[in-house]
């Protein structure tokens, strides 16, 4: 395989920047997680020395990395679709992702992600994830919709990245949940990893893992089902839906980490009926609050509800869960 080396001299700017952060900050067509297999292969070098990722630069610091060479014109490609954009200013997009909507493209999904969306929108994003995720900060799954905020520049991304660690972002989903016995409010602390023999999916019970928090309060309950606000303290993949399940309320809808629906036969059967409106998990990412990354000016952007969602709440709740939410 042909090689090439990519060279640079650190500047003022990137004094005290990570090394793997430097790097993608520096070639857009390498993100963060390919930078760090770059180091930790010995790929990188810092005056001459191997570094670790996590080494911090100083000005005048000469790094080389010697990549595979990387084709030209690869990556995803525009594609035009209807941003539902909730908040936008020089630094920062919030939208409101709709349910179904794979945020990047991946093993089954090269096209018609929302990623090819936002390169058709003429918008300049941050680099640091590399050609595939443009911008991309945090992610949602494809069948919960919901806020999701865009970094346009790498200095944004990198603030918002440190704040998404630092857990000063404040994010509120609301999930539909099977089981009205639900605590009236709920902290769940577990380990988080993948599920031995399945590494799709993911478990809190295990031993070791990240540790993943997620606090709850219920806002509603029907006779078999509640409609919780669900505050993730850490960001883990399948996060809510796993703690939700593990706790003995799996998300409506989920097929993943539930039955998804109430079991034929239960009562009474217009409930049953209304939760079967929705055919995908009830999960909405509801609100984000943060202090903006360049100004500290609050933020806070509420994403409307989806049709499937609200049709499913008037038809269990009628017009009261409205006003519970308000």
């Amino acid at each position: 395989m042909e090689t090439k080396i990519l060279t640079f001299i650190a500047e003022e700017k990137e004094d005290g920047t990570r090394l793997d952060m430097a790097i993608a900050a520096r070639f857009p067509a390498i993100s963060r997680s390919s930078a760090q297999k770059l180091v930790k292969a010995g790929a990188v070098t810092v005056d001459g020395r191997i570094r670790p990722p996590g080494f911090r630069l100083q000005p005048g610091a000469t790094v080389e990395v010697v990549v595979p060479e990387i084709p030209e014109n690869t990556g995803p490609k525009p594609e035009a679709g209807l941003l539902d954009i909730l908040y936008e200013d020089d630094n920062i997009l919030i939208i409101n992702k709709r349910a179904g909507l794979v945020v990047h493209p991946g093993a089954g999904h090269g096209s018609g992600t929302l990623v090819n969306q936002l390169l058709a929108s003429g918008r300049s994003f941050s680099t640091i994830g590399g050609t595939e995720r443009p911008g991309l900060v945090h992610r949602l799954d494809k069948d919960t919709s919901g806020v999701m905020v865009i970094a346009k520049d790498n200095v944004t991304h990198e603030k918002l990245t440190d704040m998404f660690r630092d857990r000063t972002v404040h994010k509120t989903y609301l999930a539909l949940v099977l089981g009205p016995g639900i605590d009236d409010r709920g902290l769940i602390e577990t380990g988080f990893a993948r599920r031995t023999g399945d590494r799709k999916q993911f478990t809190g019970k295990v031993s070791d893992g990240k540790p993943a928090v997620t606090e709850y309060e219920t806002i509603m309950r029907g006779n078999l089902c509640a409609l919780v606000a669900a505050h993730p303290r850490t960001g883990r993949t399948h996060q809510i839906r796993v703690h939700m399940s593990e706790a003995g309320h799996p998300i409506v809808g989920d097929r993943v980490y539930g039955r998804a629906w109430p079991k034929r036969g239960s009562k009474p059967e217009w409930e049953v009926e209304a939760l079967e409106i929705i055919k995908r998990h009830a999960l909405h990412a509801w609100r984000i609050e943060f202090s903006h990354p360049r100004t500290g000016a609050p933020v806070c952007v509420t994403a409307p509800l989806p049709p499937d969602f609200r049709k499913t709440l008037d038809a269990v709740f009628g017009d009261e869960w409205v006003r519970a939410i308000s």
